[in-house]
């Protein structure tokens, strides 16, 4: 191993301690080796298809809908959209015996909602406004089940956030007024669970992040993917929001719907996966 590529490998397992400071560009990297450190993580779990065959089976899936999405091939599209949020939750069932019966059932209930609001988008030029009413219980399943494990929304978390979405209210309305429902009502719950699955206190216990022997990247615990699951989610919709206002053809609008179906299944992957591990603690 290269020293530089060691001193990389160093900034991204680093830990940070209680009371200590650190810049932003610190906190940048940092940040980015715990979201891959939980994605290593999870991928390495998926590996055994036999103990988690539907783990992997959504892996498989959302990587065949983001190139189908960017290419335009519909069938292929439609049908690795459709079996997305059943896989997840088929994983969640099988794991309901290491889970309490509270955790499984408000996940299952929100994967429901996330399916049902898949199938609403499925087309090219979805209705957002109908959509976002089952992927709200979705969101609220997660806001439950955050707050449950301690979660809380800090001044500078909701700082973060919140303007954000109330400076693009204006915008939504005046480029797009029918989407206007969806970005008032929906767009507080995704800041929501942002705010609350990036709050530090759920990575109490969740141990440091190391170095994977076989693929010398990062690998931690899946709690250390709950604030990136947060922040992806409300990116993804975001990035479903740009492409409803300015491109929903095109090459353009191939490639942010491959963004969106990128960003989003990989948020959902992390807030379950993320909740299960800190159920099991």
């Amino acid at each position: 191993m290269t020293t530089k590529r060691a001193g990389l490998l160093s900034k991204l397992t680093t830990t940070k301690r209680p009371g200590t400071k650190e810049t932003v560009a610190d906190m940048f990297v940092r940040r980015t080796g715990e979201g891959l450190g939980a994605l290593v993580g999870i991928a390495s779990a998926s590996a055994d298809t036999r103990r988690a065959p539907e783990r992997a089976g959504y892996i498989a899936a959302s990587a065949v809908n983001v190139v189908a999405s960017a290419f335009g091939w519909e069938t292929p599209r439609r049908v690795s959209k459709t079996v997305l949020m059943p896989l997840l939750a088929a994983n969640v069932w099988r794991r309901r015996h290491e889970t309490s019966r509270f955790t499984t059932t408000a996940l299952l209930i929100g994967l429901a909602g996330g399916w049902l609001g898949d199938l609403i988008l499925m087309p090219n030029k979805p209705n957002l406004n109908r959509g976002s009413v089952p992927f709200a219980v979705n969101q609220v399943a997660y806001h439950v089940l955050l707050w449950r494990a301690g979660a809380r929304i800090s001044a500078l978390r909701a700082a973060i956030r919140f303007p954000l979405w109330a400076g693009s209210v204006p915008l939504v309305g005046a480029v797009k007024p029918e989407a206007l429902p969806a970005a008032v009502g929906y767009g507080p719950l995704l800041a929501v669970t942002s705010a609350l699955a990036d709050d530090p206190v759920l990575l109490e216990g969740a141990g440091a992040v190391g170095i994977d022997e076989q693929t010398g990247l990062p690998i931690a615990d899946a709690t250390y993917g709950l604030g990136h699951g947060g922040n992806l989610f409300l990116i993804s919709d975001t990035l479903l929001m740009a492409r409803k206002m300015f491109a929903e053809e095109g090459v353009v609008g191939k490639l942010l719907n491959a963004a969106v179906m990128d960003t989003y299944t990989v948020a959902q992957l992390f807030l379950v996966e993320g909740l299960l591990a800190l159920d099991r603690a």
